[in-house]
């Protein structure tokens, strides 16, 4: 065993498939991606492309529409960042209490995140209807509150923020799993000195739990950011980025570029963005949120 473990070869042979295969997936198409936004091109194969140069993100970022796209996904990184972190993270302690019959409650919040997004925002836009045929509005109309029923994805006031809502639903059961698993990992030991050292229950969380799970939540924030910046499938189910493309993200106005409009070249200048804009986001999220290991 310990000779194979020094054998090399052997070692980059059971590499090798993953590596194929992300290289195929994933690698391959992103130097595409970059390459077809320096060319103006339907996309359509007998076409030849005509090499445009940076015009594709020249009118990229001269578009109105591209700015507005910015604008609401960094709405939606932040919504989703207070809410994912503040629902998921606070679940997941009064789980950690271990009441009784936790563990359904603990599949109850995942439940969303197992679900295909494309079921949860037809879900979501059922809930959402005008009139009195969706969910919440009749919900209102029992409480006698007429007045704030309103088609919520229609509505340019509260179409973003009614997608953002469904979008938390959706995922902040991941974030309560690896919070519970962040918390199982504390040894009691440390809470109980704290306690007997005068530490009431606030002090205990801000001073010792959350330092300790301080990696879970930097974690969490990561995939939150990426997660929001390429997010595409609830938007575009629940709204198709309107009403009059009020609620565009980068993503959606992507594939309105790229497949509807058959602007392929711009289409893959926003996809480059997209991928640039996730990778600094996330090195400037680690870089800020770096602190010091604790180790118990």
């Amino acid at each position: 065993m310990e000779k194979l473990r020094r054998n090399k070869l052997f070692i980059y042979s059971f590499l090798a498939p993953a590596f194929l295969i992300y290289t195929a997936l994933a690698v391959i198409p992103i130097v595409q991606s970059v390459n077809f936004s320096f060319y103006a091109w339907p996309g359509i194969k007998n076409i030849p492309m005509k090499f445009t140069g940076l015009a594709n993100y020249a009118e990229m970022l001269t578009s109105p529409r591209f700015w507005l796209s910015i604008k609401n996904v960094m709405w939606f990184i932040l919504m989703n960042l207070i809410f994912q972190i503040l629902l998921g993270y606070g679940l997941a302690l009064l789980l950690s209490r271990c009441w009784k019959g936790y563990k359904a409650f603990k599949v109850a919040f995942f439940l969303p995140v197992v679900l295909p997004l494309t079921a949860s925002a037809l879900l979501w836009k059922f809930i959402y209807f005008p009139n009195n045929i969706g969910i919440l509005n009749q919900f209102l109309y029992l409480l006698k509150l007429d007045r704030l029923a309103t088609a919520w994805l229609i509505n340019a006031k509260t179409a973003l923020n009614a997608v953002i809502a469904a979008n938390v639903w959706t995922g902040f059961g991941y974030h309560v799993v690896i919070g519970f698993a962040a918390l199982s990992g504390i040894p009691d030991s440390i809470m109980e000195s704290a306690g007997l050292d005068g530490a009431d229950a606030l002090q205990r969380l801000v001073y010792f739990t959350l330092p300790m799970i301080w990696e879970s939540v930097k974690i969490s924030m990561v995939l939150i950011i990426t997660g929001s910046m390429k997010n595409f499938d609830i938007v575009f189910v629940m709204t198709e980025g309107g009403p009059n493309g009020l609620t565009h993200v980068p993503s959606t106005l992507l594939y309105y570029e790229a497949f509807k409009y058959e602007h392929y070249g711009l289409g893959s200048a926003i996809a480059v963005f997209i991928l640039a804009a996730s990778l600094l986001l996330s090195l400037v999220t680690m870089r800020l949120m770096q602190r010091e290991a604790i180790e118990y």
